[in-house]
């Protein structure tokens, strides 16, 4: 995944899930060179959730998801994940 802001264009992978208290707490993978962690709290989850639900563009990439991602993997260079 990536995140772009004023600030930074980084390359997020998903490594390590873990729960503390009420918070989803999600770790970059171990070989990112910048360690990053994620905290998302239950209101996130639902204005997350809500977001989408309401985003036209969220039902055309779930209904053209089988198309996307066939679509991207022939198109990475060799070697890629």
């Amino acid at each position: 995944m990536r995140v772009r802001s004023k600030l930074a264009d980084v390359e997020f992978r998903f490594g390590a899930v873990d729960r503390r208290g009420y918070e989803l707490i999600i770790h970059s993978h171990p070989d990112q060179p910048m360690k990053s962690r994620v905290h998302v709290t239950p209101q996130d989850v639902l204005a997350a959730v809500r977001a989408l639900l309401l985003s036209k563009a969220f039902w055309v990439y779930l209904l053209g998801f089988p198309y996307f991602y066939f679509r991207a993997r022939s198109e990475r260079p060799p070697g890629k994940p």
